[in-house]
């Protein structure tokens, strides 16, 4: 559609013709960041939101092309984002449009959305890349909330069973590859239904939480999980941890929990105070034979569980280094 300046709307007012617009104008009121780069990745315009997202100045910010985009893991979008804005772009490549973490002057990454397109003259020739950038930073925030609010327990703090599965499986596959020791420890309330029963609800949730921060004392370095994996029982996985780790914590933590004096008049084996049964197992992972999946180190610690229960509870039961036997 073509605008006519000498033709008139209803109201009185001329429409505006293409020449009189000022676009740029425009550009720099949005609040998508706007960066166009020369086909070389000479910077040409860099928007008023594109200095406020990333910290720098259009002149400072040519230093930082090269190294914009933050390149954490094989992402294909990343790569070619990346070569673009090295000057390194490939006109036959795809264009990039993707949720991209990038470098800033804050000392922070960013997360933005990024949209590029292709520039071409009348006569249809290349001549410059035209890189979007939309802040994402709230909507990353609330997707982490989310992520956590469904990998947590809403009692305890802890992980939950589902969280706790999936960091056993990725961290397995680590010591697959590595051939580094896991340990896990299963951890069992003695009779806590007989507790459940004569205090209340309450009482046996105070109960789950004093215990849960015990676990939590315990696995401080940033790779342990502790996690609430059943009513009464609980997880904890140990990557990189050798047998003397796993037998000293598991023992720790079977003292640890008997010392917080839980009443349990119930449990005979402790008493009269909150016990647990515990399992620990130890284990370097194997790429031949059953040692592949991490299913088998999660039963040898349930059946280290089950046999302290079946002697009576109030102890700890352990294997180590099982699949190499």
């Amino acid at each position: 559609m073509v605008l006519d300046s000498n033709k008139e709307t209803p109201a009185g007012q001329r429409l505006l013709h293409p020449t009189s617009i000022d676009f740029e104008t425009l550009v720099k009121l949005s609040g998508d960041a706007v960066v166009l780069l020369s086909l070389g990745g000479e910077l040409a315009f860099m928007s008023p939101a594109a200095e406020r997202l990333f910290g720098w100045s259009a002149d400072k910010f040519t230093d930082h092309l090269s190294d914009l985009v933050y390149i954490g893991s094989s992402n294909a979008d990343a790569e070619l984002l990346h070569r673009i804005l090295s000057g390194a772009g490939d006109l036959d490549a795809p264009l990039p449009h993707a949720d991209l973490q990038l470098r800033s002057a804050f000392g922070s990454l960013v997360w933005a959305e990024v949209t590029t397109h292709l520039l071409e003259d009348p006569s249809g020739q290349p001549y410059a890349f035209a890189v979007y950038f939309r802040s994402i930073a709230k909507r990353k925030e609330l997707e982490g909330l989310l992520d956590a609010a469904t990998q947590t327990d809403p009692l305890t703090g802890l992980y939950n069973r589902r969280a706790f599965e999936d960091s056993l499986r990725r961290e397995w596959a680590i010591a697959l590859r590595e051939k580094t020791h896991t340990s896990l420890i299963k951890v069992s309330l003695d009779r806590f239904e007989a507790l459940a029963d004569q205090y209340g609800p309450s009482a046996a949730e105070d109960c789950l939480n004093k215990v849960a921060n015990t676990l939590k004392e315990t696995a401080r370095r940033p790779a342990d999980i502790a996690a609430r994996t059943a009513t009464s029982e609980f997880s904890l996985l140990l990557p990189r941890t050798h047998e003397m780790g796993a037998e000293t914590i598991s023992a720790y933590i079977h003292i640890a929990i008997q010392d917080l004096g839980i009443p349990n008049p119930e449990n005979t084996a402790g008493n009269g105070v909150v016990t647990a049964s515990v399992g620990a197992a130890c284990a370097v992972a194997d790429q031949t034979g059953v040692a592949e999946s991490s299913e088998f180190i999660l039963a040898a610690a349930e059946n280290c569980v089950f046999q302290a229960r079946q002697e009576g509870g109030n102890r700890v039961k352990s294997v180590m280094n099982f699949l190499s036997r």
